[in-house]
């Protein structure tokens, strides 16, 4: 049965169903999978995904852990039988809403570092494979903290890593539009900050008291970008504007693009990571965002250049999740499409 369930996921991934939409359910409804490039819903059948507890990264890979086991490895959903990295056990498993970021390839020769960070508490976990002797470490952090003040209601809150992003051997989280922080392994992890000189943020008149934004970084090209997505009101419904930066540190200014290439930019609200991929090699539109909405529960397709969008309903989403819908997409390497 298991054999088959694998030749089954094989085929899937490769019938053009990268990348899609998961969307896990509570109750006894299969897990659905939504392609981006045909709108088309499958039930899931690739076993990893069904069995095993599971934390997607930004370059495609996906960290499993067999819940019964402890034993950990990465996999490439093109190839989901024998794309396989295996990695220590892990005892403990870390929470389940946690980001997975990875440095670099998991089959080059040097390697690369994991590192899992929590959604809610200020602890990191992280591996280095290709290590002599690679092991799951878990690092408790301090970033300090705020409190935080609602009428009669106070609480200090700690803060935390989120968004984490690699980019030149280093990690990058936004802290806000003038300041970053890096984590960084030698091998132990360290932490500090980098200013930039801000972004002057533009963006098509709107005839709203206000506007609202959502922003992420993303590599691309070798080079540390950001991405913001800008609403004309409070339930965040409608995007007016999609602005992609190249970040500047030091003495460079972040300077806005309005082409990425040839490709497609694949984000949700509901994680503060975002992937890429070649959009003509997956039928997908060039230069394009596609988003997914946690406030309408739709995917918006959010031209670029020309501000133009396009939407699409995602039936899965009308029900309840036991998870935030998440992308999986083809493993790959940041740089210029070839």
């Amino acid at each position: 049965v298991f054999a088959k369930r694998a030749r089954q996921s094989a085929n899937l991934m490769a019938n053009s169903s990268l990348p899609c939409l998961v969307f896990e359910y509570g109750d006894k409804r299969p897990t659905m999978l939504y392609g981006a490039a045909d709108g088309a819903q499958r039930p899931c059948e690739i076993d990893v995904l069904l069995t095993k507890q599971n934390w997607v990264s930004a370059h495609g890979w996906v960290l499993a852990r067999d819940p019964d086991t402890s034993a950990t490895f990465l996999w490439d959903p093109r190839d989901p039988e024998h794309g396989r990295v295996a990695l220590p056990s892990l005892a403990q498993a870390p929470a389940m809403g946690s980001d997975c970021v990875l440095s670099g390839d998991p089959t080059g020769p040097d390697g690369c570092t994991v590192v899992l960070t929590e959604p809610e508490e200020s602890v990191l976990w992280y591996c280095h494979v290709g290590s002599t002797a690679p092991t799951w470490v878990r690092h408790e952090y301090d970033l300090g903290g705020k409190l935080v003040v609602i009428k009669e209601f106070r609480c200090w809150q700690k803060g935390h890593i989120l968004g984490l992003t690699p980019y030149d051997g280093k990690f990058y989280y936004p802290i806000h539009h003038s300041k970053y922080g890096v984590l960084e392994f030698s091998p132990e992890p360290t932490l500090s900050t980098v200013k930039t000189k801000g972004i002057k943020l533009t963006f098509p008149p709107s005839d709203e008291d206000s506007v609202h934004s959502y922003y992420f970084l993303l590599d691309l090209d070798g080079k540390l970008h950001m991405v913001s997505i800008f609403f004309s009101d409070f339930d965040m419904h409608t995007i007016i504007d999609v602005a992609v930066y190249k970040m500047g540190f030091a003495r460079s200014r972040s300077v806005r693009v309005s082409n990425i290439g040839g490709r497609a930019i694949l984000a949700s609200i509901m994680s503060s990571s975002a992937a890429w991929c070649p959009a003509n090699k997956f039928r997908l539109r060039p230069n394009t965002l596609y988003w997914l909405s946690p406030f309408d529960k739709r995917l918006h397709m959010y031209d670029i250049g020309s501000n133009k969008e396009v939407v699409h309903e995602c039936e899965s989403t009308t029900s309840e999740l036991s998870r935030p819908p998440f992308w999986l997409v083809s493993a790959h390497h940041p740089g210029p499409i070839e």
